[in-house]
């Protein structure tokens, strides 16, 4: 109980500290989170932004459910056997270019889409900044790596219609929770081979806020929180026969054989640890001190390598944190430490 009250009352000190620091007027007026709820964005949603293939993927469950708070899936008015992607709008009105960040769901690679408003990320537009939110195949709709294609091609949408929306092209943060952190963290780490035809003209990426996303997918194999999942994504195997009942007397889920070479080598090339080298974009990394579903060594690994190479970073380990879902008060002292990040990379004003 006593470290629980002292964790509350640093909290609490720490927000105080940005109000107080605004009265004084040393601070911007993003530093006070109440201002957040103040943010109205134009918003423009369902923009095509790219039309792409279907590919036929066993692995993955057809039906792998649908997170709540996702908005009902677009009639798709694509050629058959293809599928249109879209990004909704955040835009922040202003005289000059705004920073823009591109937001990339979660849902393991497996499910979700866009967030049906921007209550999650209101932190960003208050500071400022527009936001994308972008819609990619999950794994049901195309394997690996799809995914990472499909976010290659909405930065460079974005960089392709900066001036129309008013963009700072210079001024580009990739943004994401879960397997969109992970995505996040591949969009700016990622060699030219995952881009597309089409979509090689991408915007150098500011810096990135990767948000409890899976560094290590060959780690992730073996671990029990995402190990379904991710060999849902890869496509190498197929899972072994349901194994019955469990002693509760539910039906038992389908399990998965042991990675083999092929999916071992699949997942060292679509984890973001392989490619951390000197001239990644600056990364901050927000993660749960007790992570259910991605252990939050991988979030250790990743901030010492990007110590070793060099890059800007920062980390804000959630006390007694889980996967996602914090409390309302460390969600806001997460975004306003990315924040702080921010203005300290130059990419707020």
């Amino acid at each position: 109980m006593r470290r629980r009250w002292l964790a509350a009352a640093g909290l609490a000190a720490f927000v105080f500290a940005g109000v107080q620091a605004l009265a004084q007027g040393g601070a911007e007026a993003w530093q006070d989170p109440q201002s957040w709820s103040a943010i109205n964005p134009v918003e423009t949603d369902n923009i095509v932004f790219e039309n792409v293939p279907l590919i036929a993927n066993p692995s993955a469950s057809p039906n792998p459910g649908t997170p709540g708070g996702i908005r009902a899936p677009l009639p798709n008015t694509a050629p058959p056997g293809t599928i249109d992607l879209h990004v909704d709008l955040y835009l922040i009105p202003a005289k000059k270019p705004t920073p823009v960040v591109i937001q990339f769901h979660g849902g393991g690679w497996i499910r979700g889409d866009r967030p049906d408003s921007f209550g999650t990320f209101r932190a960003l537009l208050a500071a400022g900044m527009s936001v994308v939110t972008v819609q990619y195949r999950n794994a049901k709709d195309a394997p690996a790596p799809a995914a990472v294609q499909d976010v290659r091609c909405a930065m460079a949408w974005v960089k392709a219609n900066a001036a129309k929306y008013n963009f700072d092209i210079n001024r580009v943060v990739l943004y994401g929770g879960s397997a969109g952190g992970h995505l996040a963290l591949m969009g700016a780490y990622a060699p030219s081979s995952f881009n597309t035809p089409g979509c090689t003209d991408q915007p150098k990426v500011a810096a990135v806020l990767d948000f409890y996303g899976p560094t290590n997918l060959v780690e992730g194999l073996s671990e029990r929180g995402s190990s379904s999942s991710i060999h849902q994504w890869l496509a190498t195997q197929l899972p072994l026969p349901s194994a019955g009942t469990t002693p509760a007397g539910r039906t038992a889920l389908p399990q998965w054989p042991a990675p083999d070479a092929k999916t071992l080598a699949l997942a060292r090339e679509l984890s973001p640890m392989t490619y951390v080298r000197a001239g990644v974009p600056p990364t901050y990394i927000v993660n749960g001190e007790k992570d259910p579903a991605v252990d939050p060594t991988q979030d250790a690994q990743l901030k010492k390598a990007l110590d070793a190479a060099g890059i800007p970073n920062g980390q804000y380990i959630v006390p007694n944190g889980g996967h996602g879902n914090f409390p309302p008060a460390e969600a806001d002292k997460a975004m306003l430490l990315c924040l702080q990040f921010l203005k300290a990379q130059g990419i707020l004003e």
